[in-house]
């Protein structure tokens, strides 16, 4: 039987949650995270998933779960160093690993604290179990080769040590590489300073300032794709019923990372991409510390 595009939002995620359901409560998040840059000059644009789901639906992607947000570098540094003073901390939180907490995700997300989103490579990470939109950011490029080279070098120790977890959806051969790299060094303070000292150097080229742009800490495929900074220069679009902005070069960004986004694919690759223990749209997810994450932790 062919399924509609309007059949996806009735799907069920997780214990009776819908795809349409967790799409609006994303939808919060990032009308919140909106107001939160425009108060502050901050600049952000939709991007992969997101962007097409703009583009080509004029909202979500329909069995997309997740929202895709993007910001230079300086930008989302800056976010992170004002948030405890300008968000509503006791509604939202910024999720990101540091030296004392590892969240095994190399982005940033911003959190809904009054509700629950339990990934299973998360169950045994006291952090913050909530529905999240990710906040992915982005960096200038060096111009010669070698240097490009040496940056997608430092992007994938990043990775590895930050994450601390085998990858998802990245292939046996890069899956497998990340077991050996973390089987040889086990110590977390080492982790730590390995992640720091690739990260400085990863975030070395002024996204202001130079002539091409990337991402540095999502797909290990898109370690590969450059960009003119002008594509991200930003224009507005509808989206569900708000307006987001997306990069002025969208079509050109995305043929490159997709090829021919506007095509809908074909119904065996339209999935939502997370593997989900247990989601509530209304509780805090600490009410389920020890039940369904952290359950080890809990019994000692």
């Amino acid at each position: 039987m062919t399924i509609t595009l309007s059949d996806y939002a009735e799907k069920i995620i997780c214990n009776d949650i819908t795809v349409g359901q967790l799409q609006q409560k994303s939808l919060e998040i990032l009308t919140y995270f909106q107001s939160i840059c425009k108060e502050h000059s901050l600049r952000y644009w939709c991007g992969g998933g997101t962007c097409i789901g703009a583009l080509r639906h004029k909202g979500f992607i329909p069995w997309d779960d997740d929202i895709d947000v993007f910001m230079p570098r300086p930008d989302y540094e800056k976010l992170y160093k004002i948030w405890n003073d300008v968000a509503d901390t006791k509604r939202y939180a910024l999720s990101r690993t540091d030296k004392d907490k590892n969240n095994h995700q190399t982005d940033m997300q911003l959190v809904d604290l009054n509700t629950t989103f339990i990934n299973r490579h998360s169950v045994d990470v006291d952090t913050c179990h909530g529905i999240a939109i990710d906040i992915i950011p982005f960096e200038g490029c060096p111009e010669s080769k070698l240097s490009r080279l040496l940056q997608i070098y430092h992007s994938v120790m990043y990775s590895v040590f930050n994450v601390q977890r085998l990858p998802d959806h990245q292939g046996k051969l890069l899956r497998m590489a990340t077991k050996l790299a973390l089987a040889a060094v086990k110590n977390p303070e080492r982790r730590y300073k390995i992640w720091k000292k690739h990260e400085t150097k990863m975030t070395k080229y002024n996204f202001d300032t130079s002539k091409t742009v990337k991402e540095t800490v999502t797909s290990f495929r898109a370690l590969f794709y450059n960009y003119p900074r002008e594509y991200f220069e930003v224009t507005e679009v509808p989206f569900e019923n708000i307006t987001v902005k997306i990069p002025v070069g969208a079509h050109d960004y995305l043929t490159r990372v997709f090829g021919d986004y506007m095509s809908l694919p074909d119904e065996k690759y339209r999935t939502a991409k997370h593997d989900v223990v247990y989601m509530s749209l209304d509780e805090p997810f600490s009410k389920f510390r020890g039940i369904y994450y952290c359950v080890e932790q809990n019994k000692k």
